[in-house]
């Protein structure tokens, strides 16, 4: 099943995360971002060390919603490493995040899907020659 909504870490882990600053904001998107989500391997592996400290409860929860089939997760490594490893080395004058270089991958795959992020700074910059591309992000 393909999601209808491209989530990074960043915003799995504001909604995850009571205490989180975005938090607020993730929740608010609920009513209108439609599942199943997509998300590439590396955004969950990231998630579940960033909500070490919001504890066991919300990494239980973003597996259930793996498992329900809510989130879909993509393994992109050995298959699209050409162009994960573009994405990566793709600025001269910015540190390039891999799980944010499967977001934008996953983009490329996808470009009509919404890519939702707590991190609009660096994403607008991913996301700008990319015609069509929607990002939706706080502020």
């Amino acid at each position: 099943m393909d999601g209808r909504a491209i989530v990074d870490t960043g915003y799995l882990v504001a909604l995850l995360n009571a205490s989180d600053e975005h938090h607020g904001w993730a929740s608010s998107q609920l009513p209108t971002l439609r599942g199943p989500w997509l998300t590439a391997e590396a955004c969950i592996s990231e998630a579940t060390f960033l909500l070490e400290h919001a504890g066991r409860a919300a990494a239980e929860r973003l597996f259930e919603w793996l498992d329900k089939g809510l989130l879909v997760s993509k393994h992109l490594l050995p298959g699209e490493l050409a162009s994960v490893r573009a994405e990566l080395f793709r600025y001269h004058d910015r540190w390039v995040d891999f799980a944010d270089a499967c977001v934008v991958h996953l983009s490329d795959e996808r470009p009509r899907l919404p890519v939702v992020t707590v991190d609009s700074k660096d994403f607008a910059v991913y996301l700008r020659a990319r015609r069509g591309r929607r990002l939706l992000a706080p502020g």
